[in-house]
């Protein structure tokens, strides 16, 4: 085995904890789990930094893990002209494509086009033209209405133009996270989930470190660092408050719904027009399944509620699939699961962009009134970064640029460490060796399966596959999740409850049928065995986890919020 496999990759949380308590003083703490503060660790421990990254629930339990899977170049920020937006969001999809290859996979994307309504096939194929020039290579073309048809099976004929194909990419987003983590730990890193930051400790004017809750004991423990991240997208308020800053943040909920790929196959991702107020939705294969979104509505629960899918937003996607595809039919019944995620979107970002702005001055010149005039669909995806002695926060950004973001954010911290080095073109993602890749090759038979494999464990894949029976190689039903990768992240990967593992380590709770209850019979010995629950803990956690399915990931209850 590799030596840094017996690294802290391999700790148990009470190792993790007395690591902690051990550690006098950290170059940096990362506060929040989500692709931010996972980009920011890997960054950071490649340039030999001693780091922590903490999370108050688990990791990507937020907007990492329930994103649209895209890692996109931004096409749609041509028409608003942000060239440069989208620039750098298409160079950090080909460099994803190249570095985390498996885990980040080409993708078809089609769209119609009908006469008298936008986008015209003109005008669309020249936003492809400088989009495919942005990637350095022609990936697009256009289809009569005839052959558009095979690429759109069922899709509405009436008025139909055909269609454009251009190519964008795929990912599962709670594994680009989780595959980060294990890298950072691989190189020294220490994490910890469901570990709260509940306040930060100043000295002289200056952030020092922060105290932390464990939510297992609930004991408190206050850590020292030179330079403290506040990496928590949608929660960034919570630590700003109690250092007299805040950031005008607006929390803009994105839900999806899941079907069976039978009941409406599609091998492109497929955009259409909502008939209602013209809004892209996207119809696109992911894990076996076919995912529907998003929404972009106000979010008005508390944050540390798991959110949902409200009523009207179900309608809203019906409506649209009814519109686009008249004759599938599709209804309630046929729905696999839901799930909702929170954007940490900058209010009236052009505006609160500058960080000389404070929001007192925005208040005081009435700017500040027009801010959530704007439509949640006209809020700018951009990321802003806000520096005081100490600490630096991050909120906005988008998943494809998370590396830009980590580079920015690192920048900041070796100026404060007063460490000179240059990291703009650092590669974030290890690269499996040619003699591990040999190895899964003569050990699988599946290319499938291998590429998985390596795709999620990296330079781990082979003492994955060495742990491995063969007949935990299979299928979990007809999920692309293997058995072994339940043992896996039982084994290795921090699962503190049993949502973790369904969710986010594994995601058969969003595309088996029941969230995956229907299998309780065979993960019951694996939790038992590999987390060492003891009965009365699986019952807790099975009745805890039939609880958070069935009230954020199931068929919404009626809602009074608007589209």
């Amino acid at each position: 085995m590799k030596k840094n496999f017996s690294d802290n990759f391999l700790l148990n949380r009470t190792q993790r904890i007395q690591l902690l308590s051990e550690q006098q003083q950290w170059d940096l703490i990362i506060i929040g789990g989500g692709i931010t503060g996972a980009g920011i660790l890997k960054l950071a421990c490649q340039q030999g930094l001693k780091v922590l990254l903490i999370e108050q629930k688990d990791f990507a339990w937020g907007s990492s893990s329930r994103s649209s899977k895209m890692i996109h170049g931004g096409l749609r920020y041509l028409p608003e002209g942000q060239f440069g937006l989208t620039l750098e969001s298409v160079r950090e999809r080909q460099k994803l494509l190249q570095e985390a290859d498996g885990l980040v996979t080409q993708q078809s994307f089609v769209v119609s086009h009908y006469a008298r309504h936008f986008p015209w096939p003109w005008i669309f194929n020249l936003l492809l033209w400088i989009y495919d020039r942005f990637a350095g290579k022609k990936q697009h073309r256009s289809w009569s209405k005839e052959n558009y048809s095979y690429l759109a099976p069922g899709i509405k004929q009436k008025d139909s133009l055909g269609g454009s194909q251009f190519v964008d990419a795929m990912t599962d987003d709670a594994r680009l996270v989780l595959r980060l983590l294990q890298e950072s730990q691989q190189i020294g890193a220490l994490t910890l989930n469901y570990f709260k930051a509940v306040q930060l400790v100043k000295t002289n004017d200056k952030i020092t470190g922060v105290i932390v809750k464990d939510e297992e004991s609930e004991q408190q423990i206050e850590l020292i660092g030179k330079v403290v991240v506040n990496a928590t997208g949608a929660w960034a308020n919570d630590l700003f408050d109690k250092t007299e800053h805040s950031i005008e943040l607006r929390p803009l909920r994105g839900s999806h719904i899941i079907l069976p790929s039978w009941r409406l196959p599609v091998a492109s991702a497929i955009s259409v027009m909502h008939p209602e107020d013209r809004r892209p939705v996207q119809i696109f294969p992911w894990q076996n399944v076919t995912v529907i979104g998003t929404t972009d509505v106000e979010h008005l629960q508390p944050l540390s509620l798991e959110p949902a899918i409200s009523q009207l937003e179900l309608d809203y996607l019906l409506d649209c699939i009814q519109y686009q595809f008249p004759d599938a039919n599709i209804e309630n019944e046929d729905i696999i699961s839901t799930f909702a995620g929170v954007r940490p979107v900058v209010a009236g970002h052009t505006l609160l962009s500058n960080k000389w702005m404070s929001n007192k001055w925005m208040s005081k010149t009435g700017l500040g009134k027009n801010i959530k005039s704007l439509k949640p669909s006209q809020e700018k995806r951009e990321h802003s970064i806000w520096q005081q002695p100490g600490l630096i926060s991050i909120a906005g950004g988008k998943l494809t640029t998370f590396r830009v973001i980590a580079v920015q954010v690192l920048k900041l911290v070796l100026k404060e460490l007063n460490i000179k080095k240059s990291i703009e073109e650092t590669q974030v993602f290890e690269q499996t060796s040619a003699k591990i890749f040999n190895e899964l090759e003569k050990a699988i038979l599946e290319k499938s399966v291998l590429e998985k494999i390596r795709a999620n464990y990296g330079q781990l894949a082979y003492q994955f596959l060495q742990q491995t029976k063969p007949e935990e190689l299979n299928s979990i039903s007809y999920s692309k999740c293997l058995w072994a990768d339940l043992i896996w992240a039982a084994k290795y990967e921090q699962v503190m409850h049993l949502d973790d593992l369904l969710f986010r380590r594994t995601r058969i709770g969003n595309v088996l049928p029941n969230g995956a209850m229907d299998e309780f019979n065979k993960i019951k010995p694996i939790c038992l065995q590999y987390l060492n629950w003891t009965e009365e803990q699986w019952q807790y956690e099975a009745i805890r986890y039939e609880k958070i399915w069935k009230t954020s990931y199931s068929l919404p209850k009626l809602a009074d919020e608007t589209i």
